[in-house]
């Protein structure tokens, strides 16, 4: 059997991929660590396994690769290949996967039953995915044989994944293992896909032998990525701790051979502060872990969550990365919020007498909708935001999640490569030094945002100052939100839509001198999309 497994070009740049590889080739020691490169495709990688335990022959390509049909000369032109596999991802990626999945239909003669599609999306999506392709995609995790209408009782998503496959200067393979120690989640989140796609919740899987089968293969690798959904509610927790202790990855222990690297655990997918007590801790400190992610998505979490990072961190955790949902049921006065409690932890722990520089990266992450009943126009787009408010009267203190403010609070993270620092000179700063400016922030034309010592009259550290364009745009919208003048709704409806087309309408119709001088200030900097 020829088997083709395929990755969409979701980050829509395959030629800079491709070339960037390139250079990486002609440069390893200019190679970029594997915290820059892209995840694998775990469920392609143990198809590959499988297939080629079975003697199949495997192919693996990114994106839509035209290249696979010069092979038609050699094999039959209606058929090129007997099984085309297709992942998924997130439902952002709609039009990237749809685009893909058609591209790959004449590879397989135009059989849709020869078109094998699965991942996150085809499982959450799958009656749209049928609707527009007429292909039945798999649902889950491929578990067995039956579910890709073969033979066999082995379980697919237990065997060692195909490193060979990937491109090492693409895909983040040379330092890291990935597994799992659990399946599923407890919790049923109804902003999570985990309960559609993985339903059941089982509560230990031994990694012991893929890890092994692993190393004799590709070697000794200091990183081991554990994508666990949610491990702490497991009964056999103190049972996976040991078994990754005995793989050698505890606190001291260190790759085999030269150079010297110590061996690293990270929960990926992170941990539950609720579920983090003087029980679970002392079990998770014998490992490694580094750096330990905690969820912090509600405010209304505050203490437990607190709590956890500071047990944490009294068992001795240095790198925290931390994940806090946005765009959901939140406003933007709630992230700032949770913002603050990280700020004000850092400066409490560099203050403290005996800490060894344990420190909490914040990393915002925006919400999308994912679930087939919300599954519109809006799940396939990253810029979803929730419909506004009507009747709205402080558009300060009840300010509400838009499109431009969604958009800066990305420009934002890209100060600390998507997160915000731990320093917290630098993170009020980022953010801003109180919720007012935070909010001014969040309607700031990008470029001020993007560009802050060039525009920022106040000098940060020894740096020149800027022009005071920050700091005017501030005290201008700040009074707008304030007491909202009568052109204040027009205004307020050019901006927060993010898109250039909306700010030209309005200022052709704008009266107000000093509103143009911004409206201006947004399209000759070409700030919005």
């Amino acid at each position: 059997m020829r088997v083709l497994l395929v990755e969409p070009d979701y980050k829509g740049n395959s030629f800079q991929a491709r070339k960037m590889a390139e250079e990486a080739r002609a440069n390893p020691k200019k190679r970029k660590d594997d915290e820059s490169f892209w995840y694998p495709p775990l469920g392609l990688m143990k198809l590959a396994t499988f297939h080629r335990n079975r003697g199949d022959y495997v192919q693996f390509v990114y994106g839509c690769d035209k290249s696979i049909f010069k092979e038609a000369d050699l094999f039959s032109p209606a058929i090129l290949w007997d099984r085309v596999y297709i992942a998924t991802l997130f439902t952002f990626h709609w039009d990237t996967t749809f685009r893909t999945i058609n591209f790959y239909k004449d590879a397989v003669g135009g059989s849709n039953s020869r078109i094998i599609v699965g991942g996150i999306m085809a499982s959450l999506m799958p009656d749209q995915i049928h609707r527009a392709t007429n292909i039945f995609p798999v649902i889950g995790v491929i578990d067995s044989p039956k579910k890709i209408f073969l033979e066999g009782d082995e379980n697919i998503d237990l065997l060692p994944p195909d490193y060979d496959i990937l491109d090492e200067n693409l895909y983040a393979i040379n330092d890291t293992y990935y597994g799992y120690t659990t399946r599923g989640c407890v919790k049923k989140c109804s902003f999570c896909g985990v309960p559609d796609i993985e339903p059941e919740y089982i509560d230990y899987i031994n990694i012991k032998p893929v890890i092994s089968q692993l190393r004799d293969k590709y070697g000794d690798k200091p990183r081991l990525k554990l994508m666990d959904n949610n491990v702490l509610p497991s009964k056999q927790l103190r049972r996976i701790v040991d078994d990754l202790l005995e793989l050698g990855y505890g606190r001291g222990q260190f790759v085999n051979g030269y150079p010297r690297k110590a061996r690293v655990i990270d929960f990926n997918q992170g941990l539950d502060a609720s579920r983090i007590t003087e029980k679970t801790m002392p079990l998770l400190a014998k490992l490694n872990i580094r750096p330990m992610r905690i969820a912090f998505d509600r405010l209304k979490d505050k203490e437990i969550y607190v709590r956890a990072v500071e047990l944490a961190k009294d068992h001795g955790v240095i790198d925290f990365s931390n994940y806090m949902l946005y765009n959901w049921r939140d406003t933007p006065k709630d992230l700032y919020e949770r913002l603050m409690i990280n700020i004000e932890l850092n400066e409490k722990w560099r203050k403290g007498k005996g800490v060894r520089g344990s420190a909490i990266y914040s990393y915002p992450m925006r919400y999308a909708p994912i679930k087939e009943i919300d599954a519109s126009e809006s799940s396939r787009k990253r810029d979803y935001s929730p419909p506004i408010l009507k009747g709205q009267k402080d558009f300060l203190n009840e300010a509400v999640w838009t499109p431009k403010c969604c958009r800066n609070i990305e420009i934002m993270k890209g100060a600390a490569f998507g997160a915000i620092s731990p320093t917290p000179t630098l993170a009020r700063r980022t953010i801003g030094k109180n919720y007012e400016e935070f909010i001014a922030n969040l309607y700031m034309p990008s470029e001020l945002l993007r560009n802050r010592n060039k525009y920022e009259k106040k000098k940060y550290k020894k740096g020149r100052a800027g022009t005071g364009d920050i700091e005017e745009f501030r005290n201008f919208v700040l009074k707008r939100l304030k007491k909202p003048n009568k052109s204040f709704p027009d205004l307020y409806e050019a901006i927060v839509q993010n898109r250039k087309a909306a700010i030209k309408d309005y200022l052709e119709r704008c009266s107000d001198n000093e509103e143009r001088k911004w409206l201006k200030f947004y399209l000759d900097l070409n700030n919005a999309s």
